[in-house]
């Protein structure tokens, strides 16, 4: 009786699962969007004029985003331990 691990787990890692098909599909369309917003555009936000692609600035607010939610979801933690 030996058993490597719990059963629900796979033994094999050449399948592909659900996880990797649909990150294949979001891959996809992000490179599509790059592809078909590659022109410069002019943004202005309160005294900042910017000339840049896109999907340049998306990616810039995505990532600003995810920063903001970790350290809005680090500081609940935070005050949740008090």
């Amino acid at each position: 009786m030996s058993e490597k691990g719990p059963k629900n787990i796979q033994e094999s890692n050449d399948k592909i699962g659900i996880g990797m098909i649909v990150s294949a599909v979001v891959l996809v369309f992000i490179i599509i969007f790059i592809v078909q917003n590659r022109d410069p555009v002019p943004f202005e936000f309160l005294f900042i004029d910017i000339t840049m692609s896109v999907w340049l600035f998306a990616v810039i607010f995505v990532a600003l985003g995810v920063v903001l939610g970790w350290v809005w979801r680090w500081m609940s933690r935070r005050r949740a331990k008090r």
